[in-house]
């Protein structure tokens, strides 16, 4: 599992989100709905790793996964931009 995080996704952060350097932002998976994709990814800014399995500093922030969550991202790459609508998660 590995993230790549776009300078316009750090840029939101910063100045829509009003993140502080240093800050931990959570990657989990989040119950969406029944059927085939019940799950998606989700992101948290008002959580602190308590059983980490990733904790990477990308940009002046912490992003982590919790071991719980770690199957939604196994051997993936999660690729975190920007547009006009907001931040958008990609995984591959």
């Amino acid at each position: 599992m590995t993230f790549l995080i776009s300078e316009q996704a750090i840029r939101t952060f910063n100045h829509e989100w009003g993140l502080k350097d240093g800050q931990y932002v959570r990657i989990y998976a989040k119950y969406v709905g029944g059927g085939n994709e019940a799950f998606s990814i989700g992101i948290n800014v008002s959580a602190d790793p308590m059983d980490p399995v990733l904790v990477e500093a990308i940009g002046g922030y912490q992003f982590f996964v919790e071991k719980s969550d770690e199957w939604i991202l196994k051997d993936t790459r999660l690729k975190i931009d920007s547009n006009e609508d907001g931040i958008v998660l990609n995984v591959e």
